[in-house]
């Protein structure tokens, strides 16, 4: 049986659960203030915002687990809790400042004293003892429009699957394709130049490789790179 906190919705988990390991070594620690406290400080909330549940074996040999819910001292809830208990013939035993109550797994009424920690508490810390060792989440009631900012890890993704990949196409099988010989170009004779073309030619010493001015002159590099960034800002601002 796995403990599911109704009008309760998990949040998160606590970022470093390996700290809250004492609560579990005896159901008893769950209900002194030190432990109540500290596990108030691991989330990073305020006492009076968060209830405690505990659920493990009292003795490892013990056929049923107890459930101990601890909370700051709280009359009216402690007095609310124990009339509902006794109204349903439950078993249920309290400290004697009545900080926290324990209470056997078969006689837990699961939606009455999850609705009556709904009502009262913002946040709901769950230590459950598994096989594998306790599992601490934190869940926060779902009637409160907002949840009290606590310092939590988010909730583990599942993972994600992957899409299977396509079947690939049928490769097209390669026909032979006739060679097909380029055309030569046919020579094409010069035009005659006149004698009054001949002398308004510019007479070249030697063939050189003509270079941009941006090349060869720094300055004017810079000035035409930052010309060109400014016309990239305005063309993103007014596109």
């Amino acid at each position: 049986m796995s403990i599911a906190p109704r009008f309760f919705t998990a949040i998160g988990t606590v970022p470093h659960a390996e700290r809250l390991a004492f609560l579990t070594q005896d159901v008893r620690a769950a209900g002194t203030v030190l432990g109540f406290y500290g596990a108030a400080a691991a989330i990073g909330a305020k006492p009076a915002e968060v209830a405690l549940m505990v659920v493990r074996r009292y003795r490892p040999d013990d056929k049923h687990r107890q459930i101990v819910l601890v909370f700051q001292q709280d009359p009216a809830f402690a007095t609310a809790l124990a009339k509902l208990y006794a109204a349903r013939g439950k078993p249920l035993g309290f400290e004697a400042q009545n900080r926290w109550c324990a209470i056997p797994e078969p006689g837990f009424l699961a939606e009455e004293t999850y609705a009556m920690l709904a009502a009262r508490f913002p946040t709901l810390l769950l230590i459950e003892e598994s096989p594998d060792g306790p599992r601490i989440s934190v869940h926060a009631s779902t009637g409160f429009k907002q949840h009290p900012r606590l310092k939590l890890s988010p909730l583990p993704k599942p993972p994600a699957q992957k899409p299977a990949p396509p079947p690939e196409a049928p490769k097209p099988t390669a026909r032979p394709t006739a060679k097909v010989l380029p055309l030569r170009p046919r020579p094409v004779a010069a035009p005659k130049k006149s004698a009054s073309q001949k002398a308004a030619a510019l007479p070249l010493a030697s063939k050189r490789r003509l270079r941009s001015a941006v090349a060869l002159n720094e300055r004017v590099e810079r000035q035409v790179v930052d010309e060109f960034r400014r016309l990239l800002q305005v063309v993103s601002l007014y596109g």
